[in-house]
């Protein structure tokens, strides 16, 4: 599948890699870059079963598309294998090197119950920190060799609200979701002309909902209240939410930024 025009062909023979796509937002992402022309799209996540459920549904779902579509494992939540397995899998989407990426866009997350403060310990916060943090840096130290140089590529982060509206017991936590930002600023200072950003997202109604809330009604209860207060009235979907990333894709001019995705939550 191929778009025409100079606006729509900006990802057209493109190589996306996308860490944490095998649900919700990321495969929205891989979804759209596919539909967009990509020629090779990387998903990759901690659970093989997901990324070859994912793999398979792109390939079903674009069934005429001229694009590679592969799926590879990282476990990020080993802190022993996590550079090693960071390393292995930019060899892998690269192959060995020779083919570089063009985009990397980082969705992965873990969930961790909120704990008090009083309960938390070292042990706590630093696997709290995992993914939200350790794994994004060492991410950013490989797409240096694993990247097409220029202001044509793109690495872009996510982020929640609870860095601008925090959540009780979510001290760690909202302390890695915090520092996003930061982190997103050096490394556009640092990997430059490599652009560099950050989509910061409110609710999105994703399979993670159904996770938190695995009882129907509950969930409904959950998803309406959210409705009756964002400003549109509506809660994200990630079909919607994932033109933020492809923005942050497209844009040439745009590095150190942050892109809000958010339904205006942050004004009521």
């Amino acid at each position: 599948m191929s778009a025409n025009g100079k606006y729509a062909s900006k990802l057209v023979g493109k190589r996306v890699l996308i860490i944490g796509g095998t649900a919700g937002i990321g495969l929205a992402v891989a979804e759209a870059s596919v539909e967009l022309g990509a020629v090779a799209v990387v998903i990759s996540s901690s659970n093989a079963g997901r990324i070859d459920a994912a793999v398979s549904h792109l390939r079903k779902s674009y069934t005429t598309a001229n694009c590679n579509i592969m799926g590879f494992k990282c476990d990020l939540k080993q802190e022993e294998l996590l550079e090693p397995n960071i390393a292995a899998l930019f060899d892998a989407s690269t192959s060995n090197g020779t083919e570089k990426l063009d985009h990397i866009v980082f969705t992965a997350g873990d969930h961790p119950d909120p704990t008090p403060i009083s309960e938390i310990d070292f042990k706590f916060i630093k696997e709290a920190g995992l993914v939200r943090l350790f794994a994004p840096l060492l991410i950013a130290k490989y797409a240096a060799k694993h990247i097409a140089p220029g202001l044509t590529s793109s690495f872009t982060l996510t982020s929640g609200i609870s860095a601008y509206r925090p959540y009780p017991n979510w001290n760690a936590i909202g302390a890695y979701v915090s520092s996003s930002e930061g982190l997103m600023r050096s490394l556009a200072v640092e990997l430059k002309p490599l652009r560099v950003n950050l989509v910061c997202l409110g609710p999105v109604d994703t399979d993670l909902m159904t996770r938190f809330y695995p009882n129907p009604d509950q969930r409904k209860a959950v998803l309406d209240a959210i409705s009756q207060k964002v400003v549109t009235g509506a809660i994200g979907q990630a079909k919607d939410v994932a033109e933020a990333f492809l923005y942050c894709m497209k844009d040439y001019n745009l590095s150190g930024s942050v892109i809000h995705s958010n339904a205006g939550i942050l004004l009521v």
